[in-house]
């Protein structure tokens, strides 16, 4: 890669990852009815330069190389860690326990039928497959790709504008870097994603992670 294409590729992160995110962040009053198209359009442009970049192995999209053993790991760490944020939920914030499930059934049904697909799975075209690919020849350190990622994936969810949505999505962010580092799939990391993510707004965490929530008030 020359230096003027490195420099592009360095304006092309900084401008999607960082700048754009920004902006989204600054205008969210006026952008609030958009964040799904955009997010949706975004993972579409992404996933086109992946198909279209020949260096970019398909397979990476689908595969199921120790797809259990991959699965027996996430559950070893998800099982601990969710009845943990039971703990701290039902001590730190009860009126949030099962909140979305038992006074919003509707809107928690509907959620975990459209998380996965029109969310967690352009956020990980995004966050992951394309940014760890497309910028691996201006960021050859795994860790820096890893860092860079979880830190714009954190800084986007400001949109919803409290601390706790960026603090999920910092610790979320560098556990799915993680994993997609260790598997090269983006399915194995979009079925996590949507575990946790389903579990968040069953538990009462996820209402910090949609728009216009129906947040109790203490």
């Amino acid at each position: 890669m020359s230096i003027v294409s490195e420099v592009k590729r360095w304006v092309e992160l900084v401008v999607l990852f960082a700048l754009i995110p920004a902006l989204v962040v600054c205008f969210i009053g006026d952008l609030a009815t958009w964040l799904m198209p955009l997010l949706l359009l975004t993972g579409a442009g992404c996933l086109y330069l992946l198909l279209a970049d020949p260096s970019f192995k398909r397979f990476r999209l689908w595969h199921v190389d120790a797809f259990y053993q991959h699965m027996r790991k996430t559950l070893w760490l998800f099982l601990p860690f969710a009845s943990l944020a039971c703990v701290l939920v039902a001590v730190y914030m009860p009126k949030l326990l099962f909140y979305l499930p038992g006074e919003h059934p509707s809107l928690w049904l509907l959620t975990l039928l459209i998380y996965p697909l029109i969310s967690v799975i352009p956020q990980e075209v995004i966050f992951r497959t394309f940014f760890f690919h497309r910028y691996k020849r201006i960021l050859p350190s795994k860790i820096w790709r890893w860092l860079l990622s979880t830190l714009s994936f954190a800084s986007v969810h400001a949109v919803y504008g409290n601390w706790i949505a960026v603090a999920v999505s910092a610790a979320g962010g560098a556990l799915f870097g993680y994993r997609y580092i260790q598997t090269r799939s983006t399915l194995v990391v979009v079925i996590e994603h949507s575990l946790w993510g389903m579990f968040l707004f069953t538990v009462g965490v996820g209402v910090f992670l949609l728009s216009n929530a129906p947040i109790p008030v203490e």
